[in-house]
């Protein structure tokens, strides 16, 4: 790393001749005269980046960013600027599997000499000019990299620059000036990503902050092959609407969904402090969140379903062959069922209906109950589905959306009954083992993992069956849980801050957040004849038969927490959740998906 910083920051600017270079200029370069000197001996033989740029094509591409005009990628790439080549490196080398390159010894070396050598070619162009295009690209790819590595400002920082310059480039509008069709689609694509990276780091982008309502900038076009539904019975209804439907395709629909993942995010880092609206008031975030997901599910044509995808009838060549089509799709599924997974998170409803403990409606309680059996065995399907095929997942945000379902996996083990505790702990471990691989080549996804371990020892740990709490103290670490429920702190890795010691205040140690409680009586079953009855009623709750999905599902058990702690729960409550959302959890596909 040392070495390259040199190599960059060591030689006067010089121009680069692009005449014998393999960057020379084109549409997609700098028409500007250079001033930007970089060593081309960092840069391994063409053949071998070629490689690497395939790579990036089948693992990376709408991976989740539909960053680059794929079509003409990799015959441009000679053309682009050399930040472009290096940030590709960077991130694509995880899956090139003929190292060394160079003098590297290893992938991770070379992968962080890359990433100094673009950074240091950014860096001069944001300070002296002239941005480009490239500019804005290199920073998407140099955010994804640092997030991976866990160095959260620095990926902030990366995407929030990008995202002022588009501003100031009016990035977000199609100039007539520019006639080039593929330079039109390569800015709209740039534009896009930088929203789609902020979104899925947590950070809410308006775009009606860039141009008005009716100069929106047009969606990417999206270049995997959707599913054929021609055999629609042509007078059913189906077809009907499948023909009055406009298809922007399945990355426009990434995109459209991201914006309600945001606010999501933005839910989920209030951590559950209640104020004066209920969730199943109108003005509420959480019935805001659920109406908006329902409108963006009113624009997805049937097309891009999961009922016309027919994935089992899918080799994996099918899959395989088409990943810029797949991969969009897979990441709009997970972020549909996340969303939904984390508005009815057990430990966040817990928290938000502190205030409301005695006057919530049943029927809320019995639809949070159901969703979340719904959205988190789609998940868990997906997981299968990957492991069935052999299908290599590549985009680490599924390994989140994932791990969301493993928290809430975990907090439902525990129960008393030991089938159900058993198949939640099953389910809990294939959700680690899926983060777990996507690990190998992420390095935050290896933390994730680490993190679900460790949450799982400290829960265990808390937990005191019925029959053994009498007159005990529970101590519950929620801390834990936010590490992973809250995408953009569960990579942090505060260590390598950007920041110094005199300006960032945050501390370098996990502080524990917890609460001293007693436990509550055993609560009234219905069909538990060895129960005792709890007296008071408005805590009491019932099991329920949903009759078309054959399964069990029980009532959320309305908390108490004389603390009105934000950061802690009272431990008993906790893992009274485990009892009641007792649901049958093997294969319920009928409702629930997109």
């Amino acid at each position: 790393m040392t070495e390259v910083l040199r190599s960059i920051g060591q030689h006067e600017p010089r121009q680069t001749n692009h005449v014998n270079s393999p960057l020379r200029q084109s549409g997609l370069t700098s028409t500007a005269t250079r001033k930007i000197s970089y060593d081309q001996t960092l840069i391994p033989s063409w053949d071998r980046v070629l490689d690497i740029a395939r790579s990036y094509l089948v693992y990376c591409d709408c991976q989740p960013l539909p960053l680059f005009h794929r079509q003409t990628f990799l015959r441009t790439l000679d053309e682009r600027d050399p930040e472009i080549i290096y940030s590709i490196l960077a991130l694509a080398l995880r899956y090139f599997s003929n190292p060394p390159l160079n003098d590297f010894d290893d992938i991770p070396t070379a992968a962080a000499s890359y990433t100094e050598a673009a950074r240091g070619l950014v860096t001069r162009r944001v300070l002296g000019g002239p941005v480009e295009i490239s500019t804005l690209q290199s920073l998407c790819l140099l955010s994804i990299i640092e997030f991976t590595n866990g160095n959260i400002h620095q990926a902030t920082i990366h995407s929030g620059l990008a995202l002022d310059l588009a501003r100031c480039a009016n990035l977000a509008l199609d100039p007539v000036s520019i006639q080039d069709d593929v330079a039109k689609e390569e800015r709209r694509r740039c534009f896009w990503s930088i929203c789609l990276l902020r979104r899925l780091h947590g950070e809410e982008v308006h775009i009606l902050d860039f141009t008005s309502q009716d100069c929106l900038p047009r969606y990417p076009k999206s270049t995997g092959e959707a599913p054929n539904i021609d055999g629609l019975d042509p007078s059913g209804i189906e077809a009907r609407i499948v023909r009055r439907m406009k298809d922007e395709g399945i990355v426009s629909y990434v995109l459209l969904l991201s914006e309600t993942f945001s606010r999501t995010a933005a839910y989920v880092k209030r951590r559950g402090k209640p104020n004066n609206f209920p969730p199943w008031s109108p003005e509420s975030e959480y019935s805001k969140i659920i109406a908006l997901q329902m409108d963006g599910e009113t624009r997805m044509p049937y097309t891009h379903r999961f009922k016309y995808a027919n994935l089992d009838e899918r080799t994996l060549e099918d899959l395989q062959s088409n990943r810029d089509y797949w991969g969009p799709w897979f990441l709009n599924q997970f972020m549909y069922h996340t969303i939904l997974c984390l508005l009815n998170h057990p430990l966040l409803l817990s928290l938000v209906l502190r205030n409301h403990k005695s006057v919530i409606p049943e029927i809320f309680l019995q639809h949070s109950s159901d969703m979340l059996a719904s959205h988190t065995t789609w998940i868990l399907h997906f997981v299968r589905y990957f492991a069935e095929k052999g299908f290599k997942v590549s985009d680490p945000f599924l390994g989140y959306c994932v791990a969301v379902v493993a928290t809430i996996e975990l907090q439902l083990s525990f129960t008393e009954d030991a089938a159900i505790r058993k198949n939640k702990q099953e389910r809990f471990k294939t959700c680690t083992n899926f983060v777990r691989d996507l690990g190998k080549e992420w390095p935050h996804m290896a933390k994730m993992a680490e993190k679900l371990e460790a949450l799982n020892g400290a829960v265990e740990a808390s937990y005191v069956p019925y029959a053994q709490a009498q007159n005990k103290t529970l101590l519950i670490d929620l801390s834990r849980f936010w590490e992973i429920l809250d995408y953009s702190s569960s990579v942090s890795d505060t260590t390598n801050s950007l920041f110094g010691p005199s300006l960032y205040l945050g501390s370098t140690t996990r502080v524990p957040e917890v609460s001293n409680t007693s436990p509550l009586p055993q609560p009234t079953r219905i069909g538990s004849s060895h129960s005792t009855p709890r007296q008071t009623p408005r805590n009491s709750n019932f099991m329920a038969q949903n009759v078309s999905q054959n399964m069990d599902t029980g009532l959320l058990t309305t908390p108490v927490d004389p603390y009105d702690d934000q950061f802690s729960m009272l431990a008993e409550n906790f893992f009274t959740q485990g009892q009641d959302f007792i649901r049958n959890p093997e294969d319920w596909f009928s409702t629930g998906n997109l």
